[in-house]
């Protein structure tokens, strides 16, 4: 079984988030991500559960039980639109490429809450 803090740094960098990005999406704190990745800790359950919902993925693939490859050599499918997003956001400004990410993560949170995307940014 492959290091836990090794597998959860390639799947935040796999979805391009930072550690900040990865804590905000869970509603943890950045350090306690830190150690995580670090390995000076290993998170409980309720915490493998919420990364695993933020990353996508299933607590075995946090702990590597479901395989032992490297997140990077496992094969994606992608959609068409998703192919020609990726290739247009790996074309942006490390500025712009964090102002995605955010507008992203914060869609994310509103469709979660059930407002919809309204396209606006709340005011307030």
């Amino acid at each position: 079984m492959r290091h836990i803090g090794l597998r959860l740094k390639e799947l935040r960098d796999a979805k391009g988030w930072t550690q900040d990005d990865l804590a905000e999406a869970t509603g943890m704190n950045r350090v306690t991500i830190a150690k995580y990745e670090a390995g000076r800790s290993e998170p409980k359950s309720a915490s493998l559960g919420k990364l695993a919902m933020a990353l996508g993925v299933d607590a075995n693939t946090i702990l590597g039980i479901d395989d032992d490859l490297p997140i990077a050599t496992q094969s994606i499918e992608l959609s068409e639109d998703e192919r020609i997003l990726l290739e247009r956001y790996r074309t942006l400004s490390d500025e712009d490429k964090e102002l995605l990410r955010s507008d992203a993560l914060r869609m994310k949170r509103e469709s979660e809450r059930g407002a919809g995307y309204s396209g606006q940014k709340s005011v307030g």
